[in-house]
């Protein structure tokens, strides 16, 4: 696979929704697979990349590298957190007073004391449908709920809470892509220069294309670390570690065949929002490597390696060869 850039985790698991539902006879991981599992690693990364985005402040979405979808939902006067978990997840939201989205903060008057865009806590609950200007058709809907670690200290870390969060798009051709997401993503901060980051999320796409319907999930549990470079901007640039012994979890279910991998960083991955930040790319990594390592029942291992080039551009390999 040649370097590429990833625009949307929209896009996770899509290649897993859309190859072939016919698993094949053989225990390894095909092309197809590893095309569709670097989808979802690419995926996960962007997750990592709403989780870390600078809130602070009320100037700092203005300055943020956000798409369509999240920069309308400024306009719904959201958490500035969630407006970048929204972008991460590839949520798209219409401009507000559309007509067409129905959005519920609970409660109203959230504090957020320290200004870091978490409030102490919130759910916000969606229910959007509508056609976007270019013909597409979508929903929106489910909720998310943000709590702030402390509330009196703006990098202290918080939790974000995913519950029936569901985004479909349908096409002008008539193919339907329909992905949920539940589950909950935590920062904490563990010391002075290092954070703690929880993910345990599981999430599924469907894709209707005429009579055929295809479908894929994946199940992610991981726990690692971020090391800030800049103290003072800690979003800026920083080093994320998955130390291998003990590896990240996931549990793939694509063409009928469920496979159980673990993954790790090999070298540690350097997020650099500072030099990449674009708002057609969410991986803001230039250089790490991410290893999927997946068991055979004979023991034999295949192992996927997602290893970034520049900003956002990444190759991709399976047991040493070049995926296309």
């Amino acid at each position: 696979m040649k370097a590429k850039y990833l625009t949307g985790l929209a896009l996770t698991l899509l290649l897993a929704a859309c190859g072939t539902q016919n698993p094949g006879s053989s225990p390894g991981l095909s092309g197809q697979d590893a095309q569709a599992l670097s989808e979802a690693a690419a995926g996960d990364l962007a997750l990592d990349g709403g989780l870390l985005a600078d809130a602070r402040g009320g100037s700092s979405l203005q300055a943020a590298a956000l798409g369509e979808g999240a920069r309308n939902a400024i306009g719904y006067r959201l958490p500035r957190r969630l407006v970048h978990l929204l972008n991460a997840a590839g949520a798209y939201l219409p401009p507000a007073g559309s007509g067409e989205c129905s959005v519920t903060v609970s409660p109203t008057d959230y504090a957020d004391a320290d200004d870091d865009g978490v409030p102490a806590n919130v759910t916000v609950a969606f229910d959007c449908a509508g056609t976007r200007a270019n013909g597409t058709g979508y929903t929106t809907e489910g909720s998310v709920t943000l709590s702030d670690t402390d509330d009196a200290l703006p990098l202290s870390g918080y939790s974000a809470g995913f519950t029936g969060f569901r985004t479909v798009l349908t096409r002008d051709d008539g193919t339907v892509i329909d992905h949920t997401f539940d589950g909950s993503l935590t920062l904490d901060k563990r010391d002075a220069s290092l954070y703690a980051i929880a993910k345990d999320y599981s999430q599924a796409v469907s894709v209707t294309k005429g009579a055929n319907t295809y479908t894929g999930s994946a199940e992610f549990e991981v726990e690692k670390t971020y090391a800030p470079e800049l103290p003072d901007t800690p979003w800026a640039k920083g080093t994320i570690t998955v130390a291998q012994d003990n590896p990240g979890s996931l549990t793939w279910v694509r063409g009928g065949k469920t496979r159980n991998l673990v993954w790790y960083t090999d070298p540690t991955l350097h997020y650099n929002r500072a030099d990449c930040a674009s708002p057609s790319r969410l991986l803001n990594y230039d250089a790490g490597a991410k290893e999927w390592v997946y068991t055979r029942p004979s023991g034999e291992q295949d192992t996927l390696r997602l290893e970034f080039t520049g900003c956002g551009q990444f190759t991709v390999t399976l047991n040493g060869e070049a995926v296309e």
